[in-house]
């Protein structure tokens, strides 16, 4: 297999099930925000498949199997299913960050209130996040040993309470009325930022909560935070000792972005890329005029237009909502960034490439990456910077086929989600 091993562990007891598992056509798929998948086949004839109670001893959400190169581990999954086709066993792997899928919260998870919330303007969603983590790995059964990173964003959660009602204009309401429902925070709090004033008699404060009565899926609700701060994340596996005694899970968050731009790397056709690049062009998303709304509200916010209207198209305006955007100057620029990325039409959204050729040999990039995709043939030549979201290759080859998507980098918005 060319140095790759296979290893079984049973994530409840972290004791090994197996540290040579004889699987094959093996496929592992890492992915930036979304969790690995590690599919393969064993003989349903393997004398170690079963334990000594006549169970498999690869269980459903109970094993983890781990996949390792040349010593180091490059990825994995917990066995989340298991078929037998003809004389094979086959073994779906999902990573853990799977884990959270349709599981309920069931208990509450609070921040803020009328003490802490009197001072700050709301929580990180990064903090929140880790605290879901921290709930499903506190319940019994439930710890994986997955460690979250401690990635800070500017982002604020909450909604203010005792703050003085507001009326439909904006102005303030009967000074001893409390605005109801509170007013969201959800934002990036611009320079100067305030707390709303408070009804007589009150002291407002913030809060964000989270309870088992609102039917919250945490999966789900993980999802959105990542979403609203933003954040990316990607599962890490690696050794615990220098005898690798165990794994250690690592989910590492990154913002705005994980990955960077990788100069010294290039997909071209007829060097590592053997098949014609598919290009795609697609207007649903076209626009040759970008309407910026900025902070403030109603006739006081921030507006800028910006437009290149070319004579052989038609106009197609879009509305951009940049209110973390507090002068003219810096609304503007945001608009024409904008402008310059809703015209291209070109995209690459899969590719193969020779992971065996040194322009991008595997193990050289990750998915969150940013390359330079170069097509030479076909009806149109096209180069263009992509983004890679997700690859899938079979281990061992000689000359290993690395199936790539992605999609063009400048169509992501890393200040405020994709």
């Amino acid at each position: 297999m060319s140095g790759w091993r296979y290893h079984a562990l049973n994530l409840r007891t972290r004791t090994w099930v197996h540290r040579d598992l004889p699987l094959r056509n093996v496929s592992l798929s890492p992915a930036i925000s979304g969790p690995y998948q590690l599919s393969a086949t064993i003989s349903p004839d393997w004398p170690d498949l079963l334990a000594a109670d006549g169970l498999p001893v690869l269980r459903e959400w109970s094993t983890l199997i781990v996949a390792e190169h040349q010593g180091v581990i490059r990825g994995g999954g917990i066995v989340t299913s298991t078929s037998v086709e003809g004389p094979a066993l086959e073994l779906t792997c999902t990573g853990f960050t799977a884990y959270p899928t349709a599981q309920p919260l069931v208990s509450s998870l609070t921040w803020g209130g009328t003490s802490v919330g009197t001072t700050g303007t709301g929580v990180d969603p990064a903090a929140v996040y880790r605290a879901l983590w921290a709930h499903l790995q506190g319940l019994s059964g439930g710890n994986l040993g997955v460690a979250v990173d401690s990635t800070a964003t500017p982002y604020r959660l909450g909604a203010w309470h005792n703050a003085r009602r507001l009326n439909d204009d904006g102005t303030l309401g009967p000074a001893a009325e409390v605005q109801d429902p509170p007013i969201p925070i959800d934002q990036v709090p611009p320079p100067g930022y305030k707390k709303p004033v408070a009804a007589t008699g009150k002291s407002v404060y913030w809060a964000y909560s989270l309870h088992p009565y609102d039917g919250v899926d945490v999966g789900a609700k993980l999802d959105e935070l990542a979403k609203q701060a933003p954040l990316d994340w990607r599962e890490e596996y690696t050794w615990a000792d220098t005898a690798k005694s165990d794994v250690r899970l690592r989910l590492r968050l990154g913002h705005p972005r994980l990955g960077r731009r990788r100069e010294e790397l290039r997909f071209v056709e007829g060097e590592n890329v053997d098949q014609l690049i598919s290009i795609s062009r697609d207007g649903a998303d076209y626009a040759n005029t970008i309407f910026a709304r900025g902070a403030g509200e109603g006739s006081k916010q921030l507006t800028a237009t910006v437009a290149s209207v070319p004579a052989d198209r038609l106009r197609r305006a879009r509305a951009l909502e940049r209110g973390d955007a507090t002068t003219a100057a810096v609304l503007r620029s945001l608009a024409s960034e904008d402008l310059g990325t809703s015209q291209h039409l070109d995209d690459v959204t899969s590719i193969v490439i020779d992971g065996s050729h040194p322009h991008a040999p595997l193990g050289s990039f990750e998915p969150g990456d940013d390359i330079f995709v170069q097509s030479r043939h076909g009806w149109r030549r096209t180069g263009l910077w992509v983004r890679v979201l997700s690859m899938s290759f079979e281990p061992g080859a000689n000359r290993p086929t690395v199936a790539i998507s992605c999609s063009r980098s400048d169509s992501f918005d890393y200040a405020g989600g994709e």
